[in-house]
């Protein structure tokens, strides 16, 4: 259970603790008042680092936060949303890579961006693999085909159609089969030695977390990767994500195996990376989306 104190005679009693604090651990029964600890919730303290953020004078200390792990944000170097957009609008998977190596304080920038994506509960469940031997990765690539060719199999047997159907409905079962051409169409030519799985990249990052925790584990994976994802366009890296890994890993554990993963982890994200052979120097438009407005 963490430990919060908040100095009273730092305090300047504006009570923005109280309100950005989600869990009512800290509150304040009257304007004007040092805020109190509901000591009820604190054990369900969420240690987001809510309080500590929003706090002007740093009044409040938190064992979690330490002295110097509680940064001032410099508003000089966050974008505004012309700029955020650009990056977004100009980002693009990346698929063909040069033979340099990635550079190991570049990887460990982009899990910098990416352990600060948000997470359910705070739970910071990701954790990451970084894979650079090129036999693993050959490997990783050769245990995906094999999963991706048994599901093309598996997806075309008439046998195994009709319990798909009448398992995963109508709507997502024809999916699947209509996916089947694809798959195989990827494995043909990985076995006769073009990888079309992860391109001869250099560098594969696989986001995993304990499957205990999956109700949010998958969902913060994604966002970790996201946040790489757009961290390696600012850095001039390439990057594309690696799908068919995660669904030949939700099959099979032999990609968990090939890098030592813990047997209670699952891989729920991947990119693979490197130094671009390509550089867009423009962005194409997509779709528009559809939208439902309710209310306003």
């Amino acid at each position: 259970m963490p430990e919060i104190t908040i100095d009273a005679g730092v305090c300047k009693r504006d009570g923005l603790c109280a309100l950005a604090c989600m869990r009512g651990i800290l509150k304040q029964d009257e304007k004007g008042t040092v805020p109190i600890l509901d000591e009820f919730h604190l054990p369900h303290c969420y240690e987001c680092g809510q309080c500590v953020a929003i706090c002007p004078s740093g009044a409040i200390s938190h064992s979690s936060f330490p002295e110097r792990t509680v940064e001032a944000v410099r508003p000089d170097l966050v974008p505004d949303y012309d700029q955020l957009l650009e990056l977004i609008h100009s980002r693009r998977s990346k698929r063909l890579f040069t033979d340099e190596p990635m550079d190991r304080a570049d990887v460990e920038k982009l899990l910098e961006a990416a352990r600060f994506a948000p997470s359910g509960h705070n739970e910071q469940t990701t954790e990451f693999v970084v894979v650079q031997d090129k036999a693993v990765i050959r490997a990783i690539g050769d245990a995906t085909a094999a999963a991706l060719k048994k599901m093309g199999q598996q997806y075309q047997n008439p046998v195994a159609k009709t319990i798909m159907r009448a398992t995963l409905g109508k709507r997502k079962s024809s999916y699947l089969f209509e996916l089947a051409p694809e798959l195989t169409g990827l494995v043909s030519p990985y076995e006769e030695g073009t990888d079309w799985i992860l391109r001869g990249a250099p560098l594969l990052l696989l986001f995993c977390a304990d499957s205990a925790g999956d109700f949010f584990a998958r969902v913060n994976a994604d966002l970790a990767l996201h946040n790489a994802a757009l961290a390696a366009e600012t850095m001039g890296l390439g990057c594309f994500y690696a799908g068919f890994v995660v669904l030949a890993a939700d099959r099979s554990d032999e990609i968990g195996h090939l890098v030592n993963l813990p047997e209670t982890h699952q891989i729920y994200g991947a990119l693979a990376m490197g130094h671009p052979r390509l550089r867009f120097k423009k962005w194409p438009e997509r779709h528009s989306t559809e939208v439902t407005w309710v209310g306003g």
